[in-house]
Formats: structure tokens, C-alpha cells, sequence
């Protein structure tokens, strides 16, 4: 997978992986379909938050994008036999800066050393929506974390 660090105004492939829950191999098959429109620079993937938003909402890839959200919740559901301390956030947040958001998340995210973790952007409607499953301290912690980067 691609490197997860910032590339200034621009997402690379593994920031789609992050925030769609598809596949590497999947969103690189999106983009020989021409469905993802992006820019290769040094031999990386490069996409303009409005390519993305654009791929987002294509006909053929909004259903996948819902079914892995809604997959991350179901699973959470279905597995009650846990050992350790997890669990799955759902956060509606109208009003706030969905480049802003997405940007923390992925960073953040990039940055953490987290284990079993998922996390998923819809950023389509009017509000933005994550969904982040996974150790309960490590998913509080980015959430605290997003509140203090924004100053809530």
C-alpha cells in the first residue's frame, strides 16, 4: 500500500483505502476503469479532493462504499465473543469542514500505531458520517483528538 502521509491538497491511494474500506487492489481497478481520475507524480497516485468526491458518488461505486459501512457496524454486531475492550462509533457531525475532517482522520490514523481497526468517511450527504471500529481507548482517543485539533 501506498505511503499515508500528507501530500498537501491532494488524497493518495491509502487514503482511500482508509476512509472506503475498499481494496488497494479495488481502487487501482477503478482507476484503469477511468471511474477514479487522478495524477501520477514520482511514481504515485495523487487525487484532488474533488476527483474523490467525484468517485464517491459515481452510480457503480456508492453501493460498495455503503455496504462496507455498513458491514464495519454488522460485524461489530455479530461478534459478541471478545476478550478485549472494542467498540464502533457512529458520529454525524453537520457542519464540519469535511476536507478538515477527512485530513485529521487519515493523518491521525497514519500516524497511530492501531490495532484492528477500521474506520469510514461518507462525506455525500449533508452531514458527514464516520463509523470507527476498534480498542475502545484507541478509538476514544482519536475522537478526543479530533475535538481538540477543531477546539471543541
Amino acid at each position: 500500500m501506498e505511503d499515508t502521509s500528507a501530500t498537501g491538497n491532494y488524497y493518495c491511494i491509502g487514503h482511500i483505502v482508509q476512509f472506503t474500506g475498499l481494496s488497494d487492489r479495488t481502487i487501482r481497478s477503478y482507476i484503469s476503469n477511468g471511474i477514479l481520475q487522478g495524477e501520477k507524480i514520482n511514481g504515485l497516485w495523487h487525487f484532488a479532493p474533488e476527483q474523490v468526491d467525484a468517485f464517491m458518488r459515481h452510480p457503480s461505486v456508492r453501493p460498495s462504499i455503503a455496504a462496507k459501512n455498513n458491514g464495519i457496524v454488522y460485524d461489530f454486531l455479530l461478534n459478541r465473543s471478545q476478550e478485549e475492550h472494542r467498540c464502533c462509533m457512529i458520529l454525524d457531525l453537520p457542519g464540519a469542514d469535511k476536507k478538515n475532517l477527512t485530513e485529521f482522520f487519515c493523518y491521525a490514523i497514519g500516524r497511530e500505531n492501531l490495532h484492528n481497526f477500521q474506520f469510514s468517511f461518507d462525506g455525500l450527504d449533508k452531514e458527514p458520517r464516520l463509523i470507527i471500529r476498534g480498542d475502545t481507548k484507541e478509538v476514544l482517543h482519536l475522537v478526543n483528538g479530533y475535538y481538540e485539533h477543531i477546539g471543541e
